[in-house]
C-alpha cells in the first residue's frame, strides 16, 4: 500500500463563513506511483468532523476517450420483485442523472415470462398487452420492453444482443440476470472503464464479480473456469472465496491471476464489445447453462475485473435444480464440446457414467435418468435441438425434481439434526467392495445384510459413500428449507435405466464421432442472427 506524507488543514479552513456555509471541499492529488492500491484516511484533529463524500477523479485530455454507448440487456422470468426494483434504480441514479453516462446508456428488458406490462417499466406508458416479438419503449428511447418466448437465459440474452445491435451507435452489450441486486455503481464504472479503454484491451470482456446476496461481503467468483479431465468435468471459481470486508482480501483479489485456458465471465454481469458479437455470432440455442461458458471459450476475448463491478446474487447451493445440473449441464457441455471444440481434455462419457453411478447408489433414479436422457438427446443430433421446444422439455424434465416435503410431514424426519445430512462417518472396507459389487444392493442383495433404518443423507449431488452402504431406504434433506424426500431401493427401476444407458453408450461408440461432426458443422447456423430471428418468431 503507498504510504503518502501526511497533510494537515488549517481548523480556520472548516469553520462557518460569514454566509453560513460550513461545508468544504478537499482536493488531494496523488503522486505518479506503481503501487498496485492508493488510498486516504481522514482524522479529525478537533472535536467533531461530518463527511458529506467523496470521489476519486483523474483528469483526461477528451481525445484521448473512447466513444461508448452501453446497452445493459437483461433477461427475466417472472423475477417482477427482482428487476422493477433493478430499473427503477438505474432510472433514478443514471437515466435520471446529468452525469455523462445518462446520455449513453439504454436498457433492454427482455420478458421470457410475459408478465410485464408497460406500466410496470415505465412511468407513462398507454399500452397494456405485448405480443412475442412485440417492442415498447419509454417516451425518451432509453428504456426498452421486448415480450419473448420462454427460450431460457441463452434465448433471453440473444434477443438481448439483437435488440442492441440494431441500434448503430451502440459499442458495447452489458448482459445481466434478472434475480441480482445491482447497484447503479457498478454500471458507472463500467463505462468510465471502457472510456479509459486502451487499444490492447478492447477486445475484452468486462466480467462482474458474484456477491452472496445472504452474505454481502463474501465474493463468490469474478472469473470462472472449467475444470476437466479425462475424468470429470466441473465448474470452479479462478479465485477462492474472498470476504471483501478485509483489506488484504481487496489487494488478493485485484492481484495478477494465472488466467485458465478454460476462464469464462458468467453472464450474471458480462459486457461484451460489439465487435466480438459481429464477429463470433451469438450463443447457442441451449436454454439454460453453459451458453455463457461456450461463448467465451468460443471467443477467448481476454477478460478484465474489478472491485465494485458486481452484483449480488442467491448461493447456488440452496438453488441446486436436478433438471438444470444434470440434464442441462451434461447435454450442453456435449453440444458445446462438438460444435466449438471447447474443453477437449473433458471426457464426458465418462463424466455421464460418474454422475449417473451416484445418483442410482443413492435411489435417486429420476435424477440418474436425467443425466441418461441428457446423453440421449445430444446423440440425436443438431436437428433435433433446432427444432426442440426449450419450454414444454424443461417442464417435462421438471417433473423428475425431488418432491421435496417439510420435514415435519416425513416419517422420522424430525428425529435427526438436519445438517447432519452433509457428514459420513469413516468409510468401512468391507462396505466399499460390496457396496461396488451390487451397486449398493440393486444388482442382487444379501438379505441379512440389508439396512433397514432411514438416515439423511444430502438433497444434491454430494454422496455420503458409508452412509448409504447397504441402506434400503433413505432421506434425501435440504437443511436449508427444512425439507426433505425417502427414496427407496427399486430393482426394476436400476434395470430399465442401466438398459437406457447401455443403448446410449453404445450408439456413442458406434457413431460418436460422426454425430460431433454433424454439431460441428451446424455451429454457424446455430449462432447465427438468421436462425435466432426464425427460433426467437421476431
Amino acid at each position: 500500500v503507498l504510504t503518502v506524507n501526511r497533510v494537515e488543514f488549517a481548523e480556520e479552513d472548516f469553520l462557518v463563513d460569514k454566509k453560513g456555509k460550513s461545508r468544504r471541499e478537499i482536493t488531494y492529488t496523488f503522486p505518479d506511483n506503481d503501487e498496485q492500491m492508493v488510498g486516504f484516511e481522514l482524522s479529525p484533529l478537533g472535536k467533531s468532523m461530518k463527511i458529506y463524500g467523496g470521489y476519486y477523479t483523474v483528469k483526461v485530455k477528451k481525445k484521448d476517450l473512447n466513444d461508448v454507448k452501453l446497452s445493459l440487456a437483461t433477461t427475466t422470468f417472472a423475477k417482477e420483485e427482482f428487476i422493477t426494483k433493478n430499473i427503477a434504480l438505474l432510472k433514478s441514479e443514471i437515466l435520471d442523472s446529468n452525469d455523462d453516462i445518462a446520455k449513453n446508456l439504454y436498457l433492454h428488458i427482455i420478458d421470457n415470462g410475459r408478465t410485464l406490462k408497460p406500466k410496470d417499466v415505465f412511468t407513462k406508458s398507454n399500452k397494456e398487452t405485448l405480443r412475442v416479438g412485440d417492442t415498447a419503449k419509454s417516451s425518451d428511447g432509453r428504456i426498452f420492453l421486448h415480450p419473448n418466448k420462454n427460450v431460457g437465459g441463452s434465448g433471453g440474452f440473444a434477443r438481448g444482443m439483437i435488440e442492441s445491435l440494431k441500434q448503430d451507435d451502440v459499442t458495447h452489450v452489458l448482459l445481466m440476470d434478472d434475480d441480482v441486486l445491482v447497484l447503479p455503481e457498478s454500471v458507472c464504472r463500467t463505462y468510465n472503464l471502457l472510456r479509459l479503454q486502451k487499444d490492447e484491451y478492447k477486445g475484452n470482456f468486462i466480467s462482474g464479480a458474484m456477491l452472496y446476496y445472504e452474505n454481502p461481503r463474501v465474493q463468490r467468483e469474478d472469473i470462472g473456469t472449467i475444470q476437466a479431465d479425462k475424468n470429470d468435468c466441473a465448474y470452479k471459481p479462478l479465485k477462492p472465496e474472498l470476504d471483501l470486508g478485509v483489506l488484504a482480501n481487496i489487494l488478493e483479489v485485484e492481484r495478477d491471476f494465472t488466467i485458465h485456458k478454460n476462464a469464462f465471465a458468467a453472464w450474471w454481469y458480462c459486457c461484451i464489445p460489439r465487435t466480438q458479437i459481429e464477429k463470433n455470432g451469438l450463443p447457442l440455442p441451449v436454454f439454460i447453462r453453459c451458453d455463457d461458458s461456450e461463448y467465451s471459450l468460443r471467443v477467448k476475448p481476454g477478460f478484465i475485473s474489478m472491485c465494485g463491478i458486481c452484483v449480488w446474487h442467491l448461493g447456488f447451493v440452496t438453488k441446486y435444480n436436478t433438471a438444470f445440473d444434470k440434464y442441462q449441464q451434461y447435454r450442453n457441455w456435449f453440444i458445446a464440446q462438438s460444435t466449438s471444440h471447447i474443453i477437449p481434455e473433458a471426457n464426458l462419457p465418462n463424466t455421464i457414467y460418474t454422475s449417473m453411478r451416484i445418483e442410482l447408489m443413492q435411489f435417486n433414479y429420476d435424477a440418474a435418468e436425467l443425466v441418461i436422457k441428457s446423453f440421449e438427446d445430444y446423440l440425436k443430433g443438431p436437428k433435433y435441438l433446432m427444432k426442440l421446444n426449450g419450454e414444454d422439455n424443461n417442464k417435462a424434465n421438471f417433473k423428475l425434481n425431488d418432491k421435496l416435503l417439510p420435514l415435519s410431514e416425513i416419517e422420522n424426519g424430525t428425529s435427526f439434526n438436519p445438517f447432519d445430512c452433509f457428514f459420513d462417518p469413516p468409510r468401512h472396507f468391507h462396505d466399499r467392495i460390496l457396496t461396488r459389487l451390487t451397486w449398493n444392493g440393486q444388482r442382487w442383495t444379501p438379505k441379512f445384510l440389508e439396512r433397514h433404518d432411514i438416515v439423511p443423507i444430502s438433497f444434491n449431488d454430494s454422496i455420503q459413500a458409508q452412509k448409504i452402504s447397504m441402506q434400503t431406504s433413505l432421506i434425501a434433506v435440504n437443511p436449508f428449507s427444512q425439507t426433505g424426500v425417502i427414496r427407496r431401493k427399486d430393482k426394476a427401476r436400476f434395470r430399465e435405466l442401466m438398459k437406457r444407458y447401455k443403448a446410449a453408450q453404445k450408439k456413442y461408440r458406434l457413431s460418436g464421432a460422426k454425430i460431433a461432426d454433424e454439431w460441428h458443422a451446424k455451429k454457424s447456423e446455430l449462432t447465427s442472427e438468421e436462425f435466432w430471428k426464425d427460433y426467437l418468431e421476431i
